[in-house]
């Protein structure tokens, strides 16, 4: 068994999605400005819902944007998702778990 963390977003969070394009913008209600997501970006922050763990998330992206450079994506998604936690837009919590997938995917570089 290991630990992997699971993300969610975070409760004082207000979103809006834009309609027939990839674009959300987002608040925390309880801190400063919005923040508008766009493209890869946007697809990252509707994965995230609690039940994906980042490597669920780059599998997903994998299929999304093929193409792209696997490590360099994994880096990117590692960053942004640590970005949304210091925006207090999104969480992770650590469960043990028997065999969550991890692995390098390949992706586009989010956009925000």
């Amino acid at each position: 068994m290991h630990v992997t963390q699971f993300w969610h977003k975070a409760k004082a969070v207000a979103e809006v999605p834009t309609h027939g394009e990839e674009r959300w913008a987002l608040l925390n209600l309880n801190q400063g400005s919005p923040l508008v997501l766009l493209g890869s970006a946007a697809a990252i922050w509707e994965l995230i819902d609690g039940t994906r763990t980042e490597g669920d998330i780059l599998q997903e992206l994998n299929r999304a944007f093929l193409g792209v450079n696997g490590t360099s994506m994994a880096e990117q998604v590692r960053s942004f998702l640590t970005e949304l936690s210091v925006h207090g837009l999104a969480e992770s919590n650590e469960r043990s778990s028997a065999a969550q997938p991890d692995g390098p995917s390949k992706g586009a570089e989010p956009r925000y």
